[in-house]
């Protein structure tokens, strides 16, 4: 299937349980999240005027940073009309004005100089080309405006995250083994119809590349960007992370011990913090699994 109508069709059918999936919400959480991804990139506290999100999705980035303060006008867009729907009725529950249009990141529907900031949150793997998704960022932009992309898996840190699945996986199948399928593995939802299974499927299909850091530098350097920059996090608490999911969507939340929510995400917090604090001053920028970009528009000299 042809990546992008891949992309619609599985966003869309996600829309509705996406925010659920990926423990997303719109609380001080998530809000200190995404703030302080935008803040680990830019230095400098200010509220920017117009701000678009591409490949926006249920609004978890822009949301949460319009109730950080960090943006004040919203517009976001992505290639899933259900994503888009979704942003908006969030944006509504929180009392945001959002508005939404169903785009293409590569070809995106404003005019040049529009935006004082733009943002992506773990979308750029998902565009067939890349290059062109960039210089459309860089010329929505106003002459020194700010893009910044966060929650782009790097290629090695998404290698070794992809063993730590692996090892849960096969976890798993043993504890079945010994102790009865049914007993450990959630049974697969059998009055699903053949189109949510065909769009369940396009799961693996949807990811398009995955990048080092110096390479998103340069896609974005090759854009025209300036003052181009990349900081990566998560290490322990990347690993951690996917086996919890991992474990969580074979075995079912619900089979887990009560608390459980909870407790692995004070773990993750943790961990998280010992990577900030501790990891990233042992082990390359390339090792860990999150990468976020930033750049300005160059200002006219």
């Amino acid at each position: 299937m042809d990546p992008k109508h891949a992309n619609t069709v599985y966003h869309d059918w996600e829309s509705t349980t996406y925010d659920e999936k990926w423990s997303i919400s719109f609380d001080e959480r998530c809000i200190d999240y995404a703030a302080g991804r935008f803040r680990k990139a830019v230095a400098e506290p200010r509220t920017y005027g117009r701000a678009l999100e591409i490949g926006s999705g249920t609004g978890f980035f822009l949301l949460n940073l319009a109730q950080a303060g960090v943006a004040a006008e919203l517009h976001v867009t992505d290639i899933s009309p259900g994503m888009v729907a979704v942003c908006r009725r969030n944006g509504r529950a929180l009392g945001l004005a959002v508005h939404g249009s169903v785009a293409d990141a590569e070809v995106l529907p404003y005019a040049d100089g529009s935006f004082d900031l733009v943002v992506g949150h773990a979308v750029v793997h998902h565009l067939p080309d890349v290059a062109a998704g960039f210089s459309e960022l860089r010329r929505v932009l106003v002459p020194g405006g700010r893009m910044v992309v966060a929650g782009e898996p790097t290629q090695l840190g998404d290698a070794i995250a992809n063993q730590f699945k692996r090892a849960a996986r096969i976890g798993v199948k043993l504890a079945a083994a010994v102790a009865g399928r049914e007993r450990v593995m959630i049974e697969q939802d059998g009055h699903a119809d053949d189109n949510d299974r065909a769009a369940a499927a396009l799961e693996a299909e949807v990811d398009q590349h995955v990048f080092t850091p110096g390479e998103l530098e340069d896609l974005a350097r090759r854009a025209g960007f300036a003052q181009v920059r990349t900081v990566t996090e998560e290490l322990t608490a990347s690993w951690f992370g996917w086996v919890t999911r991992t474990v969580e969507a074979m075995v079912g939340v619900e089979r887990l011990p009560a608390g459980y929510p909870w407790a692995a995400y004070r773990v993750w917090q943790r961990l998280f913090a010992f990577d900030d604090a501790v990891a990233s001053r042992l082990v390359p920028k390339d090792v860990f699994y999150n990468c976020i970009l930033t750049a300005t528009a160059p200002a006219p000299e």
